[in-house]
């Protein structure tokens, strides 16, 4: 495979083999994620986090262009919006502080650079789900913790 196919993320023999990474559909991912949101924000109560559960329904069910080759996977492989949020979000998400939830986005995040540094060690389902895991938190993340975030919803630095 030339480095234009690499480039353009073109795959030999027409395999599922992913050749993404967490790095290149980091962006993506946050235009996609905040789109959702935005659309949910004006409904929300006044500094209410984002509806990470609506969201990823929304993503999964493809209500909006799947943003990542992980995401058109999983969408493909009919994964249950709410089984993957209830799976794959809501314990690393919900009832957890600041530390807690950047402790376990941490752990994600290694494991996508591993399965990113050797992309057949690891089945091709449990690649996308943990990156799609990974960038779903890290978005919310800085949306929750991060400055703009916290002024948008009101509150101070």
């Amino acid at each position: 495979m030339g480095l234009l196919d690499r480039l353009r993320g073109e795959r030999e023999g027409g395999d599922d083999t992913a050749v993404a990474s967490l790095h290149a559909d980091a962006r993506a991912m946050r235009t996609t994620l905040g789109a959702l949101h935005a659309e949910r924000a004006d409904a929300a109560p006044p500094g209410a986090e984002p509806d990470l559960r609506g969201i990823v329904r929304d993503l999964l069910e493809g209500e909006v262009v799947a943003p990542t080759d992980d995401v058109r996977f999983l969408i493909a492989r009919d994964t249950d919006p709410d089984d993957f949020y209830a799976r794959e979000i809501e314990p690393n998400w919900d009832g957890l502080d600041e530390n807690a939830r950047a402790a376990k986005l941490d752990g994600f995040v290694d494991l996508a650079a591993m399965a990113d540094a050797s992309p057949d060690a690891l089945p091709r389902d449990m690649v996308a789900t943990v990156r799609t895991k990974a960038l779903i938190l890290a978005w919310a993340f800085d949306e929750v913790h991060g400055y703009i975030g916290r002024l948008a919803r009101g509150g101070s630095s």
